[in-house]
């Protein structure tokens, strides 16, 4: 058994082999060098084409970048800048100066109607062909707009470029459009410092016209071959949008193409040469003589004879099946290579089958096992983490409670004791002055109001700093809000609509810290809607458990990157303020064990949610405490 084993073995079936190989030492070699070094080259000649395609493409959307940005810089400063809402003749004499490839500029109106141009016009007809597209584009989306390249007298290529003129930098209200002819003789010369020597090169835009090509000086077109034009043909068709792949000319040499389009328009890069470049510089560099050749197809017949059905085929088979199985394994967290997946033959192969599927299952159970220890590791983690993250942030409030309680202390101290001095001497000074010097009433009544603006500001720094115990008492909700708007003093500007449902609640609350801070949501509501008014709307929302206060107004809105920090203490946006009055608001609910939402979208208003526990529903006599 032994014997045979050995008999059927890769050992003897390699000294065979090695038998074969050894007649033919140089032609098997030979034809494998030469069939690697074949794709190598092939694939180093379509890889720098395509290099090339790409470095060509990048230098063309860098000059029409350049380009769209001088236009749109200009169109920008002039808005803010110009003196004046519309350009004039001397603003496009200015452009014209600044980029000598401007061969004509004018300003149009909503219309499409010329209102100023300066230049000589080449290209008339096209303007007036894409007028429609330069409007809808430029107008009503507000975008530039790059147009088709067209052919100037002198056989150079030109394209047209349109941007819009807007009423203010960002603004969506456009005045206009400065549309532009552009000469392209700056990319031509920069293109041709790109070209490559040894490729053709080509230019195209979207409809196929040639915009440069590398056969002419400088790349600047003349008069256009018609084998160049039928090249162009074939490519654009049998490429069909690949970025590489050879193409067949019938009764011309055939070319291998590479390309590369354009970000911001349809224009396209062609780099090509002959097809049978890789298979010259292959023969020149391989072959040298025809006896090589036959050679070389000797070695091949005596390879495939000698070696494919003794050696390869029963190598390659499981090993193909073993890959196969392998890259499952790889692709696949939870597979496991089983036995009848792969080929065991009777010899070292088949032992390296069996290995391997025992080696896929010892690394599933061992997968398995390290899944369920890092599920565990992740909880602890985040467990932990989530603690130390709860734990530094209370340290940090407890903390900055305490410094402000200690600032709130000083401030009272230091400040208000001067403040009342001063507001008891203005009383005394205003009934001295006489009724004729209303200058000096007028100062008087400034300082009073500036007295009580930081009276204010002292109030809030307090009331925030200071932690009481919570004065709890009944009250009923409906009346409760209608004297609180009752009292208020709002501006002629804002109309007030209570929406209070018919059934009253009633909660349990500390009256005082909770009318402060509804006072509060209510002055920011009014202050959000200044200058131009709008409406207040007040209501409650009863739930089986819990009630709704909503506080709705008409203003602006709130941005997302403000309600990440308005609650966050001496945040604000206004310019006079101490930045407290949401974080008393936040306060006062956090401590009532109630709930805060906002709802805000930009423009149409914002709208506070306070939900509180009822106490008791009127008429209820089985929910709450007993009356």
């Amino acid at each position: 058994m032994m014997k045979t084993k050995r008999l059927r073995g890769l050992f003897f079936k390699a000294v065979f082999v090695l038998t074969l190989i050894s007649l033919v030492p140089v032609g098997l070699i030979g034809f494998h060098v030469l069939r690697v070094n074949s794709r190598l080259l092939q694939r180093e000649i379509v890889q720098r084409q395509q290099n090339v395609a790409r470095r060509l493409s990048s230098v063309a959307e860098s000059y029409l970048t350049h380009l769209s940005q001088f236009f749109i810089v200009f169109t920008d400063l002039h808005t803010d800048f110009g003196g004046h809402n519309f350009l004039d003749l001397e603003d496009l004499d200015y452009l014209r100066q600044r980029e000598p490839v401007i061969t004509f500029l004018t300003a149009l109106d909503l219309k499409g109607k010329p209102v100023v141009s300066s230049g000589k016009q080449e290209a008339k007809a096209l303007q007036e062909s894409e007028l429609s597209v330069i409007l809808q584009t430029c107008v009503r989306e507000q975008h530039p707009y790059i147009g088709p390249v067209f052919r100037q007298p002198d056989g150079k290529a030109g394209m047209l470029l349109a941007f819009p003129i807007r009423h203010q930098v960002n603004s969506t209200q456009i005045l206009g459009v400065l549309l532009a002819e552009i000469a392209l003789t700056d990319l031509d010369h920069m293109l041709a410092q790109a070209y490559p020597l040894e490729m053709e090169a080509l230019l195209v835009d979207a409809s196929g016209k040639i915009i440069s090509y590398n056969g002419s000086p400088e790349g600047s077109l003349g008069e256009i071959s018609a084998e160049l034009t039928k090249q162009l043909q074939y490519i654009r068709q049998q490429l069909n949008g690949k970025n590489w792949g050879k193409v067949i000319i019938p009764q011309e040499q055939n070319l291998l193409v590479a390309s590369a389009n354009l970000l911001l328009t349809d224009w396209t890069v062609y780099v090509f040469q002959p097809a049978n470049i890789a298979t010259q510089l292959f023969k020149e560099s391989t072959f040298q003589s025809g006896w090589d050749v036959l050679l070389m197809v000797g070695c091949v017949i005596l390879f495939l004879i000698g070696v494919s059905y003794i050696v390869i085929i029963p190598i390659t088979r499981p090993i193909e099946r073993l890959r196969t199985a392998a890259l499952k394994l790889r692709e696949t967290e939870d597979y496991v290579i089983k036995q009848e997946e792969v080929e065991t033959p009777n010899n070292e192969i088949g032992d390296l089958s069996k290995t391997i599927v025992e080696m896929s299952q010892a690394l599933h159970a061992r997968r398995e096992a390290l899944a369920s220890a890092n599920q565990d590791l992740e909880k602890r983690v985040e467990e932990r983490t989530r603690e130390l993250k709860e734990t530094t942030n209370e340290l940090v409030r407890v903390e900055r409670l305490a410094s402000i309680g200690q600032m709130a202390s000083i401030i009272s101290h230091e400040i208000r004791n001067p403040l009342a001095v001063i507001s008891n001497s203005t009383r005394l000074i205003k009934l001295l002055i006489p009724a004729q010097e209303p200058k000096l009433t007028k100062q008087i009544n400034i300082i009073e109001a500036e007295i009580k603006q930081a009276n204010s500001i002292i109030s809030e720094v307090l009331g925030y700093a200071r932690t009481r115990e919570l004065m709890l008492s009944t009250i009923d909700l409906n009346s409760y809000l209608h004297d609180l708007v009752t009292v208020y003093s709002f501006p002629a500007n804002i109309q007030l609509v209570e929406e209070l449902e018919a059934e009253s609640v009633r909660i349990k609350v500390d009256a005082e810290e909770i009318k402060q801070a509804l006072r509060n949501v209510i002055s920011n509501a009014v202050d959000a809607m200044q200058p131009q008014g709008g409406t207040l709307r007040i209501g409650t929302k009863i739930g089986r458990r819990l009630v709704c206060i909503y506080i709705a107004d008409t203003g602006p809105g709130i941005s997302p990157e403000v309600r990440k920090k308005m609650f966050a203490p001496f945040f604000t946006t206004k310019a006079r303020g101490t930045g407290l009055g949401l974080a008393v608001v936040g306060k006062a609910v956090s401590r009532h064990k109630g709930k805060l939402f906002i709802f805000s979208e930009p423009g149409k208003g914002s709208c506070f949610q306070i939900y509180l526990k009822i106490y008791k529903k009127t008429g209820d006599t089985n929910y709450g405490e007993a009356s």
